[in-house]
């Protein structure tokens, strides 16, 4: 379901619109600024240190399209945990709520993943599968989670990017460095199915041990022009709100064979922003906010597609520690 060229590891996300493959490092000298070293350090013990951590996420997703006015926005409740899956750790939700109904066949997809020493690739597809399905305009993929842009920063694909001093900024009472990125290995971390590259680029706030306090993540043109079995997935349906447009990912699920969709002429691009604060009780560093915006197309019934525009924003709280024998002991 995702493009992995030769000598690439498999990855964890599962995106209808492109693949994500997350490529070994080369062989080159460390990065010169030590502050990057500590960056991949700090990144290369993150999912260790926070998987046994539940969460829940409060997301709200509004789209415009064209010059109109925004159109009522989407509210999921969802858990958040970091999983462990194939030898690497991701972000992963599970919607329990669309506006204000409740979803009543999830049966804690999440909290089983947790309970197992390490998720399986087939469960983590259903799940991301499971959840996108909620997502509304543009989004169309599982980028869209508060660590996505983290877990890039990996000791071995460090030598991908290269990174620029910007200044100093103090966030939420802690100084960090301002640090620009951009991908310049080829192939990219993130390619779409047709094998065409899509380089990252953002910013990262560091702070003096490399612990990461702001995170944001750009793309550009990372959609496909047309799509293909693969990119369906049948027998799922968003949540029915009348107020609110065909979803991306409904789009792809209802488009037939190797149909085009018709994005040729619409660009696409995705702006991912997560801000971390340090959770007193637990004593680690924990997602607090998320806001993103997305551009592409939104396909409505057999018209062709639109252009629009999926602004967002999440909060993260209620962080609950996962104890022995698959109980969730909440700390207060």
């Amino acid at each position: 379901m995702f493009t992995v060229p030769t000598l690439v590891r498999r990855a964890v996300f599962i995106l209808p619109w492109f693949g994500l493959a997350m490529v070994a490092g080369a062989q080159t000298a460390p990065p010169p600024d030590p502050l990057i070293e500590k960056l991949g350090r700090y990144v290369a013990g993150y999912g260790e240190a926070v998987s046994a951590f539940l969460g829940i996420e409060t997301y709200t997703q509004s789209v415009t399209i064209g010059e109109a006015p925004p159109l009522r926005p989407r509210k999921l409740i969802a858990e958040f945990a970091i999983v462990k899956a194939d030898g690497g750790w991701t972000g992963f939700r599970d919607v329990v709520q669309v506006d204000t109904t409740k979803i009543s066949d999830r049966r804690d997809r999440l909290t089983q993943l947790l309970s197992g020493t390490s998720a399986d690739g087939p469960s983590l597809v259903r799940l991301a599968n499971e959840s996108a399905r909620y997502n509304i305009g543009p989004i169309g993929t599982n980028l869209n989670l508060p660590t996505t842009a983290l877990f890039f920063f990996e000791p071995a694909n460090l030598p991908r990017f290269t990174f620029k001093r910007k200044g100093t900024k103090t966030i939420n009472g802690t100084e960090t460095v301002e640090m620009e990125f951009k991908e310049t290995v080829s192939p990219t971390i993130v390619m779409t199915r047709t094998g065409r590259n899509v380089p990252l680029e953002g910013t990262l706030w560091i702070a003096d041990d490399g612990t990461v306090i702001r995170t944001r993540l750009r793309m550009k043109n990372f959609a496909d022009t047309q799509t293909s079995k693969m990119q369906q997935m049948p027998g799922q349906r968003p949540a029915v709100n009348p107020n609110v447009p065909t979803t991306a990912q409904d789009a792809l699920s209802r488009a037939g064979g190797v149909d085009p969709v018709g994005m040729q002429d619409i660009e696409t691009s995705a702006d991912i922003d997560t801000t971390y604060n340090r959770h007193k009780q637990l004593g680690v560093w924990l997602p607090s906010k998320m806001s993103e915006q997305y551009v592409g197309p939104i396909r409505m019934g057999a018209r062709p597609p639109v252009v629009g525009t999926s602004n967002t924003r999440a909060s993260y709280s209620e962080f609950k520690q996962f104890g022995t024998g698959a109980r969730l002991k909440i700390v207060r």
